[in-house]
């Protein structure tokens, strides 16, 4: 407030000047009080003085009343009228004067009046006091008065009046010597503050200004604490704590950054930066994967990396109808568009961002270019499978109602041909129930929201209801079927659930392309932390063109390799088995031969016990 109401731009000018005002304001009101209070001292000390020379005037003069001469009080008079400081008064019960210090008696006029109440009330007996101007002398004096008794009555009146001013000099001396005191400590004050001021504050404040201006400047590598009065000290320590929490800040930034980075990095999404002169400044990994970017030379435009006409002028267009001293922040556009790179048909959604950012050197516009090739193509396979599912449910329905088509009065009388339709319906309605099976079973198993539960297992439960599920169809067709585990009885933890789906499908391809009098094998082997497990069927075998097909949603082998056309399935089961491996984290592989058999084998991770 000080240096606001005077500014001074030296640091310890303004600080001595504030510092000396401030003394001096404490000096200044404690004068006031100091002065205050030894003036009443003082006043009290002098009131008290002329009580006591009263009681000495007075003492003297009862002792000695009825012998007092004239002359006696005259030389008595005489005596005290050489100390000039007070008055003394000597009056009769009558108002005669019979002396005073200051004038001759037979001059002065009775004093037995009403003027003069100090003496009214010694007359009655009791002590008076009055101040006023003296008629005689016309100075202003404190009067004190008491009576003389002779048996007991007032005879006479003795009076001693001090001048007033004599209150006023030692007032005025107290404060007098005061003020050369005060002038003398503030003299010194003056002297010794600059001193004081500069070894004490000023220089530890210019060290502290050094460190601040240090970390201003982004050197804040070196500690900054400095010992010295507690207030610097507490300075210093904040400075310091400052230093920490913007180094802590900066490192936070620092790996914020390079998080960002990082996420940026590995987005699937291509991502391109572009300063205000349209220059690159950043591009992902994405980016180099979609447009095959090797390097970026420097201050490199877009359409040098880019290498597909109709992503460049979509990028031009938009750029250039965006002034760059006014970018929003907001997309302007999304576009989507089947385009060739490389060879290979891409479908890609171009999204155009202006950012906003003053310095020409950030980014002040993004391009990102998202790949939906693979949603695309998962997108027609969901409709391959809606029309491959359609088309499946309306083979048997069809066929149910060709069968009902033919239901009349007449075939009720014959019943061979009642059972063959009845046989016709049971066997479409079978493969309507084993289809919805396999579907809700797929679903199951490629159902990424629903979590893996691990269960406890052992090969010797999985061989168990394998055989009893199996058992009447591997009989019918005089299988050799049988299960081999090389780790002995150890229990894992597994999704009893998705590994039961994996065996089930696997047994159940096994045995339907496996001719009578065939074998298969089910063989549990343990690699480390996996479980393997190998399929192995003498059956028909599976052409190599064929091969990558079979995991395919309602892909069939021909139906002729089985011998039995009536065996022909869902062509669901290998695609649940896929999935189900997939959502174990496992991995499933096929080796086969035309007429020779084939082999899958699945590696899922578990946890042995």
């Amino acid at each position: 407030m000080i240096i606001a109401l005077f500014p001074i731009r030296n640091f310890l000018a303004s600080f001595l000047f504030g510092n000396l005002l401030l003394i001096g304001i404490i000096f200044g009101t404690g004068l006031l009080v100091i002065s205050y209070e030894i003036n009443q001292h003082t006043t009290y000390l002098t009131e008290r003085f002329h009580e006591q020379l009263l009681d000495t005037v007075q003492n003297e003069f009862q002792t000695s009343w009825p012998l007092v001469e004239k002359q006696r009080i005259e030389r008595y008079f005489r005596h005290y009228s050489e100390e000039p400081k007070f008055r003394l008064t000597v009056i009769d019960i009558n108002g005669r004067v019979l002396g005073d210090t200051e004038f001759p008696a037979e001059k002065m006029e009775p004093h037995q009046t009403l003027e003069r109440p100090e003496i009214m009330s010694a007359m009655e007996g009791q002590r008076g006091k009055d101040i006023r101007d003296s008629q005689t002398t016309h100075t202003e004096y404190r009067y004190l008065a008491a009576p003389i008794f002779e048996e007991d009555k007032p005879v006479a009146v003795v009076r001693v009046a001090l001048p007033v001013a004599i209150f006023h000099e030692n007032r005025q001396a107290v404060v007098g010597r005061l003020l050369k005191g005060f002038a003398l400590m503030f003299l010194a004050v003056m002297i010794l503050s600059p001193i004081l001021l500069r070894w004490l504050w000023y220089k530890p404040l210019q060290i502290l200004n050094n460190v601040a201006r240090r970390i201003a400047s982004g050197d804040i590598a070196s500690s900054t604490f400095l010992e010295g009065p507690p207030e610097i000290a507490q300075i210093s320590q904040s400075l310091e704590t400052m230093r920490q929490t913007v180094s802590g800040q900066l490192d936070t930034i620092s790996r914020q950054r390079e998080g960002l980075q990082t996420i940026l990095h590995h987005l699937p999404d291509a991502i391109f930066a572009m300063n205000q002169s349209a220059e690159v400044i950043y591009f992902n990994e994405a980016a180099k994967r979609l447009f095959h970017i090797e390097s970026i030379p420097e201050r490199s435009l877009l359409q040098g990396l880019v290498r597909n006409a109709a992503i460049v002028d979509w990028y031009l267009a938009h750029l250039a109808g965006t002034p760059l001293p006014h970018l929003t922040g907001t997309p302007l556009m999304i576009e989507r568009k089947e385009v060739n790179l490389f060879g290979r048909k891409h479908f890609l959604e171009l999204e155009f961002v202006a950012t906003k950012n003053a310095s020409p050197e950030d980014a002040s516009c993004l391009l990102i270019v998202s790949d939906l090739s693979e949603s695309v193509r998962a997108n027609k396979m969901k409709t391959d499978f809606v029309a491959n599912a359609s088309h499946e449910l309306r083979t048997p329905l069809a066929a149910i109602h060709a069968a009902l088509d033919n239901v009349s009065d007449d075939v009720f009388g014959d019943r061979e041909i009642l059972e063959k339709i009845i046989q016709i319906v049971n066997r479409h309605v079978s493969r309507l129930d084993a289809l919805i099976e396999d579907l809700l079973a797929l679903h199951g198993a490629e159902d990424e929201t629903i979590p893996l539960r691990l269960d406890e297992t052992n090969v010797t439960e999985q061989q168990y209801w394998i055989e009893e599920l199996f058992r009447k169809r591997i009989d019918e067709k005089n299988l050799l079927f049988s299960v081999e585990f090389g780790f002995g009885g150890q229990a894992f933890r597994v999704d009893n659930k998705r590994l039961g789906l994996i065996l089930q499908n696997l047994v159940d391809n096994a045995i339907k392309f496996t001719p009578s009098g065939g074998q298969i094998t089910l063989n549990f082997k343990r690699d480390e932390t996996f479980l393997v497990i190998e399929c192995r069927d003498s059956g028909s075998g599976i052409a190599v063109e064929e091969q990558h097909r079979v995991f395919e949603r309602f892909y069939q082998g021909d139906s002729s390799r089985t011998g039995d056309g009536r065996l022909r399935g869902t062509g669901l089961g290998l695609a649940i088995v896929k999935h189900a491996v997939e959502r174990l984290q496992g991995h499933i592989s096929l080796e086969s031969r035309v007429a020779q058999g084939s082999v899958f084998t699945v590696r899922v991770p578990v946890e042995f016990i």
